[in-house]
């Protein structure tokens, strides 16, 4: 599965991110853990907006690259300005498709006053052009961007635990739902290949 915990600088992704490997076994990807080796005070500026695209780039390969061995991946990144990008929407969803992973995709949320107390309270500097700029950094990342994608909404005002037992209800009946599918897809073939050979199908022609 590739599940991405999107939201807002604030909204609680990490929190929740972290709660859910708790009891989920996946690669755990943040954005940060890239842009900080380049960047550690700051989102924005010619020089960060000129290469945010190439950390972008990085990340979905390891992404990929995860994937392809078989590991769930959830990815911890704001992803509000590409929610709203057609491109960036098709590139996510070839990386899921090309690796036969599930895309699950989680909103964290929650009221702008709450935002604005929790990047106060946690003195990151890389906030504060955001607390400086509050309404044009709420106009370029808004905390209900459309959604596009189906997905979970998250009010991580509410109980942590009950929201983490709401993200683990999601993504097992996503992964569920997944399995299905290819289940059905994998029958369809066997019957398919058993009618044209006459017989029941080896291993090796699965």
């Amino acid at each position: 599965c590739l599940i991405l915990i999107v939201g807002v600088a604030g909204s609680g992704k990490t929190t929740l991110a972290k709660e859910i490997l708790r009891r989920l076994w996946a690669v755990y990807l943040d954005n940060n853990h890239i842009v900080d080796a380049f960047f550690p005070h700051t989102r924005n500026g010619r020089a960060y907006e000129k290469l945010r695209p190439r950390f972008y780039r990085a990340l979905y390969t390891i992404v990929e690259e995860n994937l392809k061995r078989g590991n769930s991946v959830v990815l911890d990144a704001p992803h509000v300005k590409e929610m709203q990008d057609s491109g960036w929407r098709r590139l996510i969803k070839s990386v899921a498709a090309r690796t036969k992973a599930k895309l699950i995709v989680i909103r964290c949320r929650c009221a702008e006053r709450l935002l604005c107390s929790r990047l106060q309270v946690r003195g990151e500097k890389r906030d504060r052009w955001k607390l400086d700029h509050w309404k044009e950094f709420l106009t370029e990342q808004p905390i209900d961007v459309p959604m596009v994608f189906s997905h979970l909404d998250i009010d991580t005002a509410e109980d942590l635990s009950s929201n983490v037992k709401l993200a683990l209800r999601h993504i097992t009946g996503r992964a569920k739902q997944r399995r299905k599918q290819r289940s059905r897809f994998l029958n369809h073939i066997r019957e398919s290949d058993t009618r044209r050979t006459g017989g029941t199908l080896s291993v090796n022609q699965l």
